[in-house]
């Protein structure tokens, strides 16, 4: 037959279950630190990612025709937001991983239809 050793609080201690005891927190928090960047990562992007760099995301709403050269900085959060509501993304006029790659997806487009000659023609 089987014995079972369980811990209990009237047993002695060796000196290899304290320092367990003692690490115990330290490895729990660690664990749960990197949980949380993991399942943040996974279902929120934006936990994790900081907001892309304001001169870029400037430089690509002029590009475009949405910021005027010389508007202050605190324009920029409106004219992104704009953005973001055209394109059916959430209008939170942050450049979040998926606002940029739409504005640099216009942009590059822009810059191939004015390439063609094509820039300002309307279709039907």
């Amino acid at each position: 037959m089987a014995t079972i050793h369980a811990w209990h609080p009237a047993a002695p201690r060796t000196a290899a279950s304290t320092a367990w005891h003692r690490l115990w927190p330290d490895r729990l928090r660690r664990a749960a630190y990197v949980a949380r960047g993991v399942l943040g990562a996974l279902f929120d992007a934006e936990l994790v990612l900081p907001e892309a760099d304001p001169a870029p995301v400037r430089a690509r709403l002029i590009e475009l025709g949405r910021l005027d050269a010389a508007a202050p900085p605190a324009d920029r959060a409106p004219a992104l937001a704009a953005f973001q509501h055209d394109h059916g993304l959430p209008a939170t006029g942050r450049a979040d991983a998926r606002t940029v790659s739409v504005l640099a997806a216009a942009a590059r487009e822009r810059r191939e239809l004015r390439a063609l000659g094509l820039d300002g023609v309307t279709t039907l």
